[in-house]
């Protein structure tokens, strides 16, 4: 039998020298009419595939839009899905967000932890298992993908043409092992304000605040225009609140950013949204008594992350309660509105009601709302056999006695028949996703590789 946690330990380097290869590739999505999503998405996946074939396993490029790296024979295929997309690195970060830093055990990067650390750990995992000579009897695949923070094209495209794996994991959340996932809705609510009016003071020439429904956003900037100096307001504004923001005019145009803290749109309650924050400014000005109701309305619905401000609080046992964010808002010089949204609803939600609850809501701004994406919630019972299997060496690698949790995140193992997200983040690891000093301890990415290493080795023995 291998020693799984000695060989771990023997492969860091191994590790650190692939990993720092694709974090140094800022992978953001972009418009190209050359690349699915992009030349540093394409990049990103050029290269780790020629990582996977240089160490001697099989490699397939489909078309641009994700790829795989496998080794071993047989009917099944063992699926283990990661991404190679990030979300944009935002500002304010300690050290470059593309150039890979390790600071007392810590390894920092944009995409880390989300999804390139883990990604490599699962990597590491089966060249450790084929440099030691095991051949497994299933065909061991990790796919890797490169749309996951946006759309999904990618990995639809991906299983398309290619075969489904009898069973797969996801390295992009945390062990012990996720058993369900609530279901994701991404949306926008368009609407119209109505301007400045014979009594309003200050009326709003534009905002635009957010780029990514699945982040909190961190910045929200506005244009207003007002009869008298906001200086003292704003100021006053920020102190009352704890926030940072700043303000400058030109004649009588004043233009307002305000900066909040931003997370994962999984977890909205852990940051702070700039948007909402924002708006609780401006509806305190004496706008159009029209745009205020309107303004306030939305601050009501929106400024609540678990959705009572849009009558959609529900909770159940096996998932948790709904989660909402506001992930952008614009405001055009014509007074055209936009809200954009991100909702995580528990696995055992009616997602018709929700639907129904949110034209219902759109109604009070004289708006309408559109989806824009809908994953299905993921629900597996937790004496499924794979789940059993998953926990019985994470619990024997790490001396726990844990059970299968659930989470808000949405996960490429939505995109398998049977499958579920396992680590790459402990109950100890620091949440970073989306944030600026994203990082991983590079302790965790040692005991992922043992763990996922030793789970490979039983999983197709």
């Amino acid at each position: 039998m291998m020693d799984f946690k000695q060989l771990s330990e023997k492969y860091e380097q191994e590790f650190m020298d692939r990993v720092y290869r694709i974090l140094s590739i800022p992978s953001v999505y972009e418009e190209s009419e050359t690349y699915p999503y992009g030349k540093a998405v394409d990049d990103a996946l050029q290269e780790t595939l020629k990582i996977g074939e240089d160490d001697g396993f099989t490699i397939k490029n489909i078309d641009g839009h994700a790829g795989h790296i496998e080794y071993g024979e047989g009917e099944e295929i063992l699926g283990i899905l990661g991404h190679l997309d990030v979300v944009p690195a935002g500002k304010g970060w300690s050290t470059p967000p593309f150039e890979p830093t390790v600071i007392d055990g810590k390894l920092y990067a944009r995409g880390a932890q989300d999804d390139k650390g883990p990604v490599m750990a699962a990597y590491i995992a089966m060249k450790l298992l084929k440099d030691q000579g095991f051949e497994p009897k299933k065909r061991v695949r990790l796919i890797v993908g490169t749309d996951e923070e946006r759309d999904w094209k990618g990995i639809e495209h991906y299983f398309a043409k290619e075969e489904m794996p009898k069973f797969g994991f996801t390295p992009d959340a945390s062990f012990p092992v996720i058993h369900a996932e609530k279901g994701l809705l991404d949306g926008y609510i368009t609407f119209s304000l109505h301007g400045e009016d014979e009594e309003s003071l200050v009326s709003i020439q534009n905002l635009q605040a957010g780029d990514r429904l699945n982040m909190v956003p961190d910045e929200a900037e506005a244009t207003l225009v007002s009869s008298y100096d906001l200086h003292e307001d704003f100021y006053h504004f920020l102190d009352q609140n704890n926030l940072h923001g700043e303000i400058d005019n030109i004649g009588n145009q004043y233009k307002l950013t305000v900066n909040g803290h931003s997370v994962h749109a999984s977890k909205p309650e852990l940051g702070k949204n700039a948007i909402t924050e924002l708006l609780s400014f401006i509806i305190q000005l004496p706008l159009s008594s029209q745009d205020e109701n309107l303004l306030k309305e939305i601050h009501k619905g929106f400024s609540k992350t678990d959705g009572s401000g849009l009558d959609l609080k529900r909770e159940d046992n096996v998932s948790g309660p709904l989660t909402l964010n506001m992930g952008s808002l614009t405001v055009t010089k014509e007074q055209k509105a936009q809200i954009g949204f991100n909702l995580r609803y528990p696995v055992t939600a009616d997602y018709e009601a929700v639907c129904d609850q949110l034209s219902n809501y759109s109604q009070k701004l004289n708006g309408k709302w559109e989806e824009y994406d809908h994953l299905p919630s993921l629900y597996l019972e937790k004496d499924h056999p794979f789940i059993q299997t998953l926990l019985s060496v994470y619990n024997e690698v790490t001396g726990e006695n844990e059970t299968a949790h659930s989470m808000g995140g949405a996960t490429y193992a939505r995109a398998l028949d049977a499958g579920v997200a396992y680590g790459a983040m402990f109950s100890h690891s620091p949440d970073t996703a989306h944030q600026k000093d994203e990082h991983v301890l590079l302790s965790d990415m040692r005991k992922a590789i043992e763990i996922y290493a030793k789970v490979i080795y039983e999983l197709t023995k």
